[in-house]
């Protein structure tokens, strides 16, 4: 049931006017929090949108990249997540842009949001260095694990949701829901020949996390899909973390696809899934609140 209702939701996506109209209609019922749209700096000298979602006074602040395969998505098609995990768990947001592929290959767009990660760092709004975590879901999550190996230093904890982890298209997921469930085999090797057209980074780990070395990485609360050809990435950065001594949970939601986390206007599973994360978000800065 799941599934079929991501299929009608993505057929009814291409049905949209506009992208901004497609937004609208996936942020509908949206959790209610202040925001504001500002601009980080980019990882060129450029400056890139981003939106600041508010959470508790004295929050820490989570720095989110969106998905959409390193070639497409939006910060507003993730509002629906980013509210939700402010209202919720308590923290501030911080939703950022980045150049996308194939216009701009890696390492373009991971550069961006390692410039955005240095801003936030060096008081760019304010929050303490220590009090800064990453997230993103899909290839935005792939960026954060990307911005986590590359730039080091202190993270509160990174937030993935169904993660892009590695490029073994062999995997049991892989084979298993290669078609008919909305992101497919096919597709996810185009979308990495449009990211890396020269194959050059297939050993890089900035590119591929799970080639590189985890240990000393922040905790990790990874939430996927059992529906997913990357549900296997999931479950194979879980047992990395696990071996080299990082703490980690990983939820794996049944009956869902692919992308599944902004679509709770059609699948409730959606807000359940942001509930966990966020509770997992408060339980980090619940001693300071008390």
């Amino acid at each position: 049931m799941f599934a079929e209702g991501v299929e009608d939701a993505m057929r009814r996506n291409q049905g949209f006017a506009s992208p901004k109209e497609a937004a609208a209609f996936w942020a509908e019922g949206a959790a209610a929090v202040p925001t504001v749209d500002l601009t980080v700096p980019g990882g060129a000298g450029q400056t890139q949108a981003a939106r600041l979602y508010r959470g508790a006074e004295h929050a820490p602040v989570l720095l989110f990249m969106h998905g959409g395969g390193w070639t497409g998505g939006s910060i507003d098609l993730n509002e629906r997540a980013c509210a939700a995990l402010a209202a919720e768990g308590g923290w501030s947001v911080l939703s950022v842009s980045y150049r996308l592929a194939p216009e701009h290959p890696f390492p373009a767009g991971l550069s961006d949001c390692c410039a955005a990660l240095r801003w936030l760092r060096g008081g760019g709004l304010g929050f303490q260095p220590e009090r800064v975590a990453l997230g993103g879901a899909s290839a935005g999550g792939n960026l954060a694990l990307a911005c986590a190996l590359s730039e080091g230093g202190p993270l509160a904890v990174l937030l993935l949701f169904y993660p892009v982890c590695g490029d073994d298209f062999d995997t049991q997921s892989y084979y298993e829901y290669a078609e008919g469930f909305g992101l497919t085999r096919a597709r996810m090797q185009e979308l990495f020949s449009l990211y890396d057209p020269e194959e050059m980074y297939r050993n890089d780990p900035r590119l591929v996390p799970l080639k590189g070395d985890l240990r000393g990485m922040p905790r990790c609360e990874i939430i996927a899909a059992e529906l997913d050809v990357l549900a296997d990435d999931s479950r194979r950065l879980a047992s990395r973390l696990t071996e080299a001594g990082v703490p980690n949970t990983l939820h794996i939601e049944p009956g869902v696809t692919h992308g599944f986390i902004n679509r709770g206007r059609l699948i409730p599973a959606a807000d359940i899934c942001l509930s966990r994360a966020a509770k997992a978000l408060r339980h980090i800065i619940e001693p300071e609140m008390t």
